[in-house]
């Protein structure tokens, strides 16, 4: 008898029959072994156990930051540049030729043109060498990331030496170097020159810069300059282009929000995007989302003035504080005459001219205008306005400003 047989027999025997059984029923019953009892059979209290969850908390997913109406939102991309994508500047010296006597003057490019001759095996003297239709020229590119060995690239020549023209000139194939003295373009071909010159024995006239060209296309790719888009400890370093800290926190808040990637501001230029170990491989794709996620760049305070043309350009975040501005031109004019002297009939004296000048000043009488604290770009725009405030005179203007302390920007005069 097993032990399951025992114990249900057992169970029978105390609970008795089932009250619809009519007869009882006679179940065999064998002896327990020794030492074992048949435990009582207890009504079992229901367990107050209870199962205890907890939701892990995650980020929820963030709208993009609200920024104002006249915010304008900008791509990411049009923002940044990648650290390790950059441009290399080239630079090296060749001839010009092919000119119409609007060549150098100087013994170097005499000795520049005999080195050229004497490398295709000819024997030649610098004196014999005639330069009249030959230019010594720089010749410069700025060669963009990424381009590949045997593709096109602009390069600019500049004659250094003296020639008047470089109109109607070829380059010799030319040679073009890196910081590393390495040679990276190749550039030759015909200049091609914006302008013109034309002199006679009295007169010339110039127009434009004759002795400057640029050769769209007119170097070629001899290798490619490499390029490393991942740091050394593995994460994506974008670079402001305008750095500033709102701007930096703006990106990285987006760049978290869209990519779910974690990124920190670390200064006002930088913002570190770290990458997980199945994307360092192949930056490419967080790199072209940069170009579908949009932020509003922070507006800098500043005032750029041109003295030279006269333009001012403001930020729409300058502020000034209330001060009173007055401005009047002064006009000083002055006129030179000769009149001639002559005496009388039958008198004695000489005929002579005698000079006389005109000056006359003239102020002009300006009411003064008070520019209320706290006043905006536009605003002050209308109260200059209706002053008759010239642009020019605006730059006179804002360094008053700056210089009585009532102006909350920076200053740039360029």
């Amino acid at each position: 008898m097993t032990l399951l047989t025992a114990l249900l027999s057992s169970f029978l025997l105390v609970q008795g029959p089932p009250p619809y059984q009519q007869a009882p029923v006679v179940v065999p019953v064998y002896p327990p072994p020794p030492g074992w009892s048949v435990p009582t059979a207890t009504e079992s209290q229901p367990s107050t156990a209870r199962v205890v969850t907890s939701a892990i908390e995650t980020a929820p997913l963030q709208p993009p930051e609200a920024v104002a109406d006249d915010e304008v939102r900008v791509r990411i991309s049009d923002l940044v540049d990648i650290e390790g994508v950059r441009s290399n500047q080239l630079q090296g010296l060749g001839l010009v030729t092919g000119l119409n006597g609007t060549g150098d003057k100087g013994n170097a490019a005499r000795q520049l043109l005999a080195n050229f001759i004497k490398s295709n095996r000819i024997n030649i003297r610098e004196a014999d060498v005639d330069i009249a239709n030959v230019a010594l020229v720089s010749v410069t590119c700025l060669l963009p990331p990424f381009k590949k060995a045997g593709t096109a690239v602009d390069v600019s020549v500049q004659s250094i030496n003296g020639a008047t023209s470089l109109f109607g000139g070829q380059l010799l194939q030319t040679q073009l170097y890196g910081f590393d003295g390495e040679v990276y373009v190749v550039a030759a071909g015909s200049v091609p020159v914006g302008g013109f010159t034309a002199s006679g024995k009295a007169a010339s006239v110039t127009q434009n810069h004759p002795t400057h060209g640029l050769m769209t296309g007119g170097g070629i790719v001899e290798q490619e300059v490499p390029m490393s888009l991942i740091a050394s400890d593995g994460s994506l370093h974008l670079h402001l282009r305008n750095p500033s800290y709102v701007t930096a926190v703006r990106v990285a808040k987006e760049v978290t929000r869209s990519f779910s990637l974690p990124a920190r501001a670390i200064d006002p230029a930088t913002v570190r995007i770290t990458l997980p170990p199945s994307q360092r491989q192949d930056p490419m794709e967080v790199i072209a989302k940069l170009n579908d996620s949009t932020v509003a760049p922070a507006d800098e305070a500043v005032v750029v003035i041109n003295e030279r043309t006269g333009t001012v350009v403001a930020g729409a975040q300058v502020r000034i504080s209330q001060v009173a501005v007055t401005h009047g031109n002064l006009t000083i004019s002055i006129a030179e005459t000769e009149e001639v002297s002559q005496p009388e009939a039958f008198a004695s004296g000489d005929t002579a001219t005698v000079d006389r000048t005109a000056i006359n000043a003239e102020v002009e009488k300006r009411g003064l205008q008070v520019v209320q604290g706290g006043t905006s770009v536009s605003d002050l725009a209308a109260s200059l306005n209706r002053m008759g405030v010239s642009p020019r005179d605006l730059v006179a203007i804002f360094q008053a400003f700056a210089k009585a302390g009532a102006l909350h920007a920076r200053l740039e005069i360029l």
